[in-house]
C-alpha cells in the first residue's frame, strides 16, 4: 500500500481529507499531515510516503518551496498541488518542479481519490519499468561477466594469439597491455572475499572458473617488481594458514612471464603447483601429531623448485639440488622435532604425485616409493636427510629416463651428455664416444640408426635451437651467442645458422623485433 502525507495550512480541509477517505479500504495509508512546508518536512523524512498531497498559498513554508525541496531531496515522492487559485504562474510553477499532479480547490473526495489511485498507478508503473531494466542491466552484466570470464579463461588456456588477444581485450573493455605477468590460483575453503585485498593492492585481472576459486592474471613493468611482489603474497597466504588452519587456502603461483602468450605457460605452472598443494594438504591433514610450529618453519620451501627440478633436472645436478632445497635444516635452527618429518613426507608426496601425472604409477615404482617413505620415518640428522633426498631423487631420474626414453641406454647416455655439454667448443664424435664408454664408429652407427640424425647433425641442432634461444630473448652480441653455444669461430657459426634455418642471425632478430613490435 501507498503511503499518503497531506499538507494544508486549514485544519478543516486536514480534517475532511483524512475522514473522507477509506485508505486502507483503497490501497493506502494516511501516515500524517502537516499545517505548512515547514512542519511538514521533518515528518516528511521520517514517515517516507510514496504521496505528498501540499496546498500551495501557506505560511512560513509554501507548497512550491516544499516541492522543490522534496524534488531534490527525495525525488521519487509523487507530489499533488491542491490549489484554490486558477493562476498561470502557479500552475506553470508546478510544471517546471515537475509536480505529478496540479489540481484546484474545491476538490471531491472521488476526485481525490481518483487522483491518488491514477498517481498510484503511475509508482507501479515505474516500479515495474525499473525493476525491468534492472533485471536488463543484470543480464546485461552476467552476459559481459561470462564473456570476460570466458575469454581469461581461454586466454591462460593458451586459444589466443598475442593479436587476437589484444583485439578481443579491447571489444570487452579489460585492460591487457603491460610488459610483464603472472598467473595466480587460490582456492578458498571460505569465502572468496578474503583474498579481495590482492585486487586492492595489486595491478590484476581477476576471473573464476568454479566456486570458491579465483584466478589472478597479475601485471606490472618490471619482471623483478612482480617476482618480488608473488614472494609477499605467497608468504601472506602461507601466514594466513598458519593463522587459521581450520580454513587455509589451496594456492599456485606460475613464474614471471614477458609476452602475452607466456600467461598460457604461467598459469599452467600455477594450476600444477595447487594441484601438488591439494594433494599435500590432504595429507598433512591426517597428521594430527604435526604441530602449527612445523608447518609454520615449512613456509622456507618452495615446492615449486622440487617440482621444476622434478621436469628439468639431471642426474648432475642432484647433489647440489639437495642441499640447496633443504639447507633451513642445516641452519640448526628448527624449533620442532616433527619438522624434519613433515618436510621429508611433502617432498615424498609431491613426487609420488608427480610420477603419477606422468603416468608412471605403475605399481613397481609405486612400491619402490612406499619404501622411501617408511624409510623417512628413521631419518633424524641432516646428514640422513640429504641421503634420502639424492637417493629418491636418482630414482626419480632414473624411472623418468627409462620409462620415457625411446632411446637404447647407450644412445640416451650420448644425448645426455651432449646436452649437458653442447657449450664445449672441443665437443666431438670422439669425446662423447670416450664418455659413454663406446667406440667412436659403433656409437655413429647406433645413434645413426636409432634418431634418424648422425651425433654432429643432433649436436648442430641442439647448438643452433639454443643460439636462436639466445637471439630471441639477450641483446648479445653474434660473437658472443657464439661462444656461448659451443663455436669458436663466430664465422663458422654464422654460416651454420644460415644453413640450418635459412635466415642470417641478423635477419633472425629482426624478424624477432618486428615480431615484438607488432605485439
Amino acid at each position: 500500500m501507498k503511503k499518503v502525507f497531506l499538507v494544508d495550512d486549514e485544519m478543516a480541509i486536514r480534517e475532511g481529507i483524512g475522514r473522507s477517505i477509506h485508505w486502507q479500504s483503497e490501497g493506502f495509508i494516511y501516515c500524517g499531515d502537516a499545517s505548512d512546508g515547514e512542519m511538514a518536512l521533518p515528518l516528511i523524512e521520517k514517515h517516507q510516503p510514496d504521496i505528498v498531497i501540499t496546498d500551495i498559498r501557506m505560511p512560513f513554508m509554501d507548497g512550491l518551496e516544499l516541492s522543490r525541496i522534496l524534488r531534490e531531496k527525495m525525488p521519487s515522492i509523487k507530489i499533488i498541488i491542491l490549489s484554490g487559485h486558477d493562476e498561470f504562474d502557479y500552475a506553470r510553477e508546478a510544471m517546471r518542479i515537475q509536480v505529478t499532479e496540479y489540481c484546484l480547490k474545491p476538490v471531491s473526495s472521488q476526485d481525490l481519490l481518483d487522483i491518488l489511485k491514477k498517481v498510484s498507478s503511475k509508482i507501479d508503473e515505474e516500479e515495474e519499468n525499473k525493476k525491468r531494466l534492472s533485471d536488463l542491466e543484470n543480464q546485461i552484466l552476467q552476459n559481459e561477466s561470462a564473456l570476460r570470464n570466458k575469454f581469461l579463461y581461454d586466454l591462460c588456456g593458451g586459444a589466443y594469439s598475442s593479436l587476437a588477444a589484444i583485439k578481443k581485450a579491447s571489444q570487452l573493455n579489460i585492460n591487457l597491455i603491460s610488459s610483464y605477468y603472472y598467473i595466480m590460483i587460490i582456492e578458498s575453503m571460505i569465502e572468496t572475499d578474503s583474498i579481495d585485498w590482492i585486487e586492492e593492492e595489486y595491478h590484476c585481472l581477476r576471473f573464476s572458473r568454479k566456486l570458491k576459486e579465483s584466478i589472478f592474471i597479475m601485471m606490472g613493468e618490471s619482471k623483478q617488481t612482480l617476482e618480488q611482489e608473488a614472494k609477499i603474497i605467497r608468504h601472506r597466504l602461507l601466514t594466513h594458514e598458519e593463522q587459521h588452519p581450520e580454513t587455509p587456502f589451496i594456492f599456485g603461483i606460475g613464474r614471471v612471464e614477458s609476452r602475452i602468450q607466456g600467461i598460457a605457460i604461467s598459469f599452467s605452472e600455477a594450476d600444477e603447483e595447487k594441484s601438488y598443494a591439494r594433494i599435500i594438504h590432504k595429507y598433512s591433514s591426517k597428521l594430527t601429531d604435526i604441530d602449527m610450529e612445523s608447518k609454520k618453519e615449512l613456509l622456507h620451501f618452495n615446492r615449486r623448485e622440487l617440482i621444476e627440478f622434478l621436469k628439468f633436472g639431471t642426474t648432475s645436478e642432484i647433489a647440489r639440488f639437495a642441499r640447496s632445497y633443504s639447507s633451513y635444516l642445516e641452519k640448526g635452527n628448527i624449533h620442532s622435532p616433527f619438522t624434519t618429518y613433515y618436510f621429508l613426507m611433502d617432498f615424498t608426496i609431491t613426487i609420488s604425485h608427480y610420477l603419477k601425472e606422468i603416468e608412471m604409477d605403475n605399481l613397481e615404482v609405486m612400491r619402490e616409493m612406499n619404501e622411501f617413505e617408511m624409510k623417512a620415518s628413521w631419518i633424524r640428522n641432516y646428514n640422513e636427510v640429504l641421503r634420502y633426498i639424492e637417493e629418491i631423487l636418482h630414482f626419480v631420474a632414473s624411472t623418468r629416463d627409462r620409462l620415457t626414453s625411446k632411446y637404447s641406454s647407450s644412445v640416451q647416455m650420448a644425448i645426455d651428455y651432449i646436452n649437458e655439454n653442447f657449450t664445449d667448443t672441443q665437443l666431438s664424435l670422439q669425446t662423447v664416444a670416450e664418455a659413454v664408454n663406446m667406440s667412436a664408429s659403433y656409437l655413429s652407427h647406433m645413434f645413426s640408426q636409432e634418431t634418424g640424425k648422425t651425433l654432429i647433425e643432433y649436436l648442430t641442432s641442439t647448438r643452433i635451437e639454443k643460439a636462436k634461444d639466445l637471439l630471441r630473448t639477450t641483446n648479445d652480441k653474434t660473437y658472443e651467442i657464439a661462444y656461448q653455444v659451443g663455436y669458436s669461430d663466430s664465422h663458422y657459426f654464422c654460416r651454420t645458422f644460415k644453413k640450418v634455418t635459412g635466415f642470417t642471425t641478423r635477419q633472425f632478430k629482426n624478424q624477432k623485433q618486428a615480431f615484438n613490435a607488432l605485439i
